[in-house]
């Protein structure tokens, strides 16, 4: 723990939660659970007995929201006011009056339901009750625009909108371009049927281009009928743009020449010049990255995106064509979020190609290599200079530390904690931190740090944007479960820690939607087998949940990546995350030996791409909080080979 972490232990021991008020007892909490239970039982007794003794726990605001909620009436009106106005911007506030706003819509109350309501809080069927409430109050006009907000969505609205919906449909809307604007939508959200509902809205001509534009979608190289487009229509652009897209991925040459005639004669406009080459240049590389390339770097400038480039960028790589690389770097400016990548590789080709001396190199290299990052890193490496860690501790001052630790929703979310609600105390500080100010977001990052919950102050500290607190963003927890997974296995420590924080900002409970569990997020079936093969205990799933069984059978699956991959660590990344077929497969396409970072930049997955990047990365930022140096990159892996064999161990 930090000095500042121990001496705001100190402080809330001195200064409890709230100031006149003892730290909550476990007596406190004892008849806090025996409350809410008396009331689920409608045991009036016990719970109004249990009850007055709470009045200042932290919870007492939920025994308030369990008993209004068993009955509001219009004769608890002043009583849920009060709750609301009392907790005013709180989570409980925000779940009474939910439940408040349904028992006023009940009663059709549409006055007190538009008094009581609130957009920040509201749920999509809140917002359509708002537009009928509005009718029904006789604000037409604000109803209308309500409405015509919630009716242009890409997606089916529910059955409880179709009442606010009624009316403004009657008054003749949506016109025909608000319907063409929300037929565009659903298609581009895959909707597909309620595109086609859509089309009872549109006018004659919208009508002919809809039918046009979900036939193209059915069979894509009708696009490259000519006959059917023409320039002075602004929405056939859309339509060609679409079907060049979707004629890329069975006719690459077919949607390459059509872009090239559409551009020509003006169909195809610079919004869709810039959504289709992409798609087109994507499809031509799996043939030839090459001749992509060259047709990239043929384009008119209105072709050109961020993402182009970007593309671009990596079929150079792949063919090692360092003039096509510095090509195409300057077909337009660095996007911000990749101003590293491109001045690492502007300076990578100039290298290559002789184009700078020795000191021209290694002032652009240190440039580059003074941000702490993937490519800061590789930088330092060329020029064998140190990394630069830029690690600076978050300072909180101590009187808004301990204001954000007495914020009731955050004593809320540590008490429900303390009580085994996990559930509930993460909503509370999801809830309650949102709506803190910077400065209160960071002291409750370091709360949260200082309470035990790493994962929240990881998820609290990037909301706030403090990115050089290395030690509230890369914590080092479970620490004898890594020590001991990594003597077994034979694996530095902070390697697994880069693993873990990757995969799952190290939160032990970690479900990911495949269903990868755990700290190191490990499917079921591969936790099975590994287990087989390692003689480690299994027992189900549920075991996944257990940091030390968790880390085990993680480090043994990253065992088995390594010595599939010749103890590449770039490598076995990439299996770990993509699968150890798929990195064999990208092996086998290599013309030869490869420098890793050419490597790692043109991993065909760019979630696998950013994976390998920041497990290298996290591994030395461990390794640096853990007072040690590592190489971003080993000597023995600095060039890439096909080092796979006929093993296929799985994930």
């Amino acid at each position: 723990m930090s000095l500042l972490g121990w001496v705001f232990a100190i402080l809330l021991q001195a200064h409890p939660a709230q100031a006149d008020l003892p730290e909550p007892s476990a007596r406190a909490r004892a008849d806090y659970r025996n409350a809410s239970s008396a009331l689920a039982r409608g045991d009036a007794g016990p719970f109004n007995r249990l009850a007055s003794s709470l009045r200042d726990y932290p919870l007492y605001p939920y025994i308030e929201l369990a008993r209004l909620r068993r009955s509001l009436t219009p004769a608890d009106t002043g009583a849920v006011e009060q709750f609301l106005a009392r907790y005013d911007r709180q989570l409980p506030a925000a779940r009474l009056r939910s439940d408040w706003l349904a028992a006023l819509a009940k009663r059709r109350d549409w006055q007190g339901w538009l008094r009581h309501f609130r957009e920040d809080e509201a749920s999509l069927t809140e917002r359509c009750t708002r537009a009928f409430a509005l009718w029904q109050t006789g604000a037409s006009k604000d109803a209308g625009a309500v409405a015509a907000a919630l009716w242009m969505t890409p997606r089916s609205l529910p059955a409880s909108c179709d009442a606010a919906l009624a009316p403004w449909l009657a008054q003749g809307n949506p016109g025909p371009e608000a319907a063409w604007q929300r037929f565009e939508l659903a298609l581009d959200a895959g909707e597909t049927a309620l595109a086609r509902y859509l089309q009872r809205f549109l006018d004659t001509p919208r009508a002919a281009d809809a039918t046009l534009f979900l036939s193209v979608l059915d069979t894509p190289a009708r696009v490259r009928e000519a006959r059917r487009f023409n320039a002075a229509n602004p929405r056939h652009a859309r339509i060609v743009a679409s079907g060049l897209s979707r004629l890329a991925k069975s006719d690459p040459a077919g949607a390459r020449k059509g872009f090239d005639d559409y551009s020509r004669t003006g169909v195809l406009d610079a919004a869709g010049q810039q959504g289709v080459a992409p798609r087109v240049a994507a499809a031509l590389a799996l043939n030839s990255p090459a001749e992509a390339l060259q047709w990239v770097l043929g384009l008119p400038p209105t072709a050109h995106s961020e993402a182009l480039t970007e593309d671009a960028l990596r079929y150079a790589l792949r063919e090692q064509d360092w003039n096509g690389v510095s090509a195409a770097l300057s077909t337009g400016p660095a996007p911000e979020s990749a101003a590293q990548r491109w001045d690492y590789w502007k300076t990578r080709a100039a290298e290559a190609r002789g184009a700078l001396d020795a000191g021209a190199l290694k002032e652009r290299f240190a440039a580059v290599r003074a941000t702490r990052s993937y490519y800061g890193f590789l930088a330092a490496e060329r020029i064998g200079a140190p990394f630069e860690m830029q690690h600076r501790s978050t300072v909180v001052e101590p009187a808004v530390l301990e204001a954000t630790a007495q914020e009731p929703g955050i004593m809320r979310a540590r008490e429900f904690f303390l009580t085994g609600d996990v559930i509930a105390s993460r909503r509370e500080f999801a809830w309650t931190t949102a709506r803190l100010e910077e400065r209160q977001r960071l002291a409750a990052a370091r709360l949260a740090d200082t309470w035990g919950w790493h994962t929240l102050a990881i998820t609290t500290v990037a909301a706030a944007k403090e990115w050089n607190d290395l030690e509230l963003r890369f914590p080092v927890i479970h620490r004898e479960a890594f020590d001991a997974a990594g003597k077994r296995q034979q694996l530095d420590t902070h390697w697994l820690f880069a693993i873990a924080r990757q995969e799952s900002a190290l939160n032990p409970g970690a479900r990911s939607p495949v269903g990868a569990m755990g700290l190191m997020q490990l499917m079921p079936a591969t936790a099975q087998q590994t287990a087989r093969a390692s003689g480690l205990r299994y027992r189900g799933s549920a075991d996944l949940l257990d940091p030390g069984t968790n880390v085990q059978l993680g480090s043994h699956y990253m065992r088995l990546m390594l010595d599939d991959f010749g103890q590449n660590r770039i490598l076995a990344a990439a299996a770990y995350n993509a699968g150890p077929g798929r990195v064999r497969q990208w092996l086998r396409r290599l013309p030869g030996p490869v420098d890793h970072d050419l490597f790692t930049e043109t991993i065909p997955f760019k979630e696998t791409r950013q994976y390998v990047q920041n497990v290298l990365s996290f591994s030395v930022i461990y390794a640096y909080l853990g007072g040690r140096e590592t190489p971003l990159v080993r000597p023995d892996e600095r060039v890439i080979r096909n080092t796979g064999s006929s093993r296929e161990p799985g994930r």
